[in-house]
């Protein structure tokens, strides 16, 4: 039977094993340069990295850094914050590559991994920090996600951010309470209550934290859901909720409103309301209300049978958040037994309690609304990572004990060598699988087909064709100020003119071309779908 043993504290207060190790901020960068940065230009963009690249390219094209555009259109599917990001990092290398376009979610990675190293250092001390920045970037989402060009770890560290300066915020609050009630009993006049440095403290924090959420929706719509869903179910458990109506929440939470507003009044000014609001409310009803998803599913996958509400993948939906945080989630669930808080003090059983408020309200949030992408979840799993990097510290410093005599120094090895085999498996993935998932689909290869046929100063169009892999390396082709690709409605919409004009097409656009203007078939090829397109061209 094993058992479970308290292990006194001097025996975990000054762990022997840190002084001997590498300086904790030394060994977070090195393992953040390696997980993050190793690899960061192999392959060619997958999927929509290539839409993520294609519109930043037409922010530094064009100079609008407002209104998202794709191939001349207004797409409001997601808020500017990654394709500015993307942008600002190309834009002194003079346009954006496969390197460029990953480099913001690989510094976002890092910022994520210090801030956790930082917080819980804080509370706990170094050894504890430097087991959860750790921890934090070794599972399979950050594996896919951190050195990529996709959305995910950028709103991850914005989400993130703004939970760790609240819990900063709150630590200040609750100090200045206890300072005034300190002063109220020995009767000092009010005027000598004030106390300006903790109170621009906890205006800091609370800044801090909203401008941080702000980021999170000028980077992705659902970024404060979790946000206010830790929150709120942290100051409930803390009996706390009035500080929701506290002057600092409410005029940091203003603030932080007015930098989206200011955002979506300049999108409206140079769009319209209704194309806006069209895309966000479609958007949005499609991931979160019933019939809209039901609808949605059904025109793009009209052979498939779907249920009005997909009651097997909400059931499914917190196992396979759990399976991808493997083998740390298994270990975050030791913290759910009862006795577990006993082994801290009151610092560490706030940071318990705040990285469960963390995780349990968004598992159930997210497993409840008829959308169940893994990755739309990705912001809680800092805190999945946060309750493994508490049970793996009280193992490794001798607190927690399987086992009558079990040896810490076993779990430091195991520890070791889980750190050992991630970095195997990055190299695995940066070597042998992204080389492998593109090859069938050759973007570059395909878009250097088109632009050896495209005339240097002819635009290209499209109408229905939904491929950002090949125009995107289509596009790096051209000089700054060759005329882009852009879509039209309709055939009939392609302009008149005595040069030739180019568009591609798919194939059932071909067959049924009707236009009295000759047009020759240059280029069959097939999309990254494998359904066959064609390069035509108009005279």
């Amino acid at each position: 039977m094993a058992t479970v043993t308290l292990a006194s504290p001097r025996a975990w207060q000054h762990p022997a094993w840190l002084s001997v190790a590498c300086h904790p901020v030394l060994l977070s960068s090195a393992l953040s340069l390696f997980l993050f940065f190793y690899g960061l230009s192999a392959g060619e963009l997958y999927r929509t990295e290539n839409l993520r690249a294609i519109i930043a390219a037409e922010f530094l094209r064009s100079g609008d850094w407002i209104v998202p555009r794709l191939y001349g259109e207004p797409l409001f599917t997601k808020p500017p914050g990654m394709y500015a990001a993307i942008a600002a990092a190309s834009w002194p290398f003079g346009g954006v590559t496969e390197w460029t376009a990953r480099l913001p979610s690989s510094i976002a990675a890092t910022l994520t991994v210090f801030l956790f190293y930082w917080y819980f250092a804080r509370q706990l001390g170094r050894a504890a920090g430097l087991v959860a920045g750790m921890i934090l970037p070794l599972s399979v989402m950050w594996l896919d996600k951190a050195p990529s060009a996709e959305i995910d770890m950028l709103q991850v560290f914005w989400v993130a951010a703004a939970i760790i300066f609240f819990l900063r915020a709150l630590e200040e609050q609750d100090k200045e309470t206890r300072r005034q009630g300190d002063r109220e009993k020995r009767s000092l006049s009010p005027c000598l209550r004030v106390s300006v440095s903790p109170c621009l403290r906890v205006w800091s924090w609370w800044l801090l934290s909203l401008i941080c959420v702000a980021g999170g929706v000028l980077t992705k719509w659902t970024s404060p859901v979790f946000f206010y869903a830790t929150v709120v179910t942290l100051l409930w458990r803390r009996r706390q909720l009035k500080l929701l109506w506290s002057r600092e929440h409410l005029v940091s939470a203003a603030l932080a409103a007015g930098i989206c507003l200011a955002w979506v009044g300049a999108a409206v000014y140079r769009t319209g309301w209704h194309e806006l609001y069209g895309t966000v409310s479609r958007e949005a009803f499609q991931r979160l209300w019933p019939p809209d998803h039901y609808e949605a599913q059904k025109l793009l996958a009209p052979n498939h049978d779907h249920s009005f509400y997909p009651w097997k993948q909400c059931l499914l939906h917190p196992f396979k958040l759990w399976a991808m945080n493997v083998p740390w989630s298994a270990f975050a669930l030791v913290t759910l037994w009862p006795g577990f808080g006993r082994f801290w003090d009151e610092r560490g059983r706030q940071l318990l309690q705040a990285m469960h408020c963390w995780v349990w309200p968004n598992l159930l949030f997210w497993s409840i609304i008829p959308e169940h992408a893994s990755r739309h979840s990705a912001p809680l799993f800092p805190g999945i990572a946060g309750l493994a990097a508490m049970v793996w510290f009280a193992l490794l410093t001798g607190k927690l004990k399987f086992g009558a005599g079990a040896a810490s120094n076993r779990w430091r090895i195991a520890f070791v060598s889980l750190v050992a085999c991630w970095l195997v498996v990055k190299l695995v993935f940066v070597h042998v699988v992204i080389p492998e998932r593109n090859p069938a689909r050759a973007p570059r290869a395909k878009g250097e087909q088109l632009a050896a046929l495209v005339p240097p100063g002819q635009t290209l169009y499209l109408f229905h064709l939904k491929d950002e892999g090949i125009m995107f390396y289509y596009s790096r082709l051209r000089s700054p100020a060759a005329p882009p690709v852009r879509r039209l409605a309709k055939p009939e919409q392609l302009p008149s003119s005595r040069e030739p004009v180019y568009c591609i097409l798919e194939k059932s656009e071909w067959d049924t071309w009707k236009q009295n203007r000759r047009a020759e078939a240059l280029l069959h090829l097939e999309d990254e779908q494998k359904a066959p397109i064609v390069l035509v061209k108009c005279e």
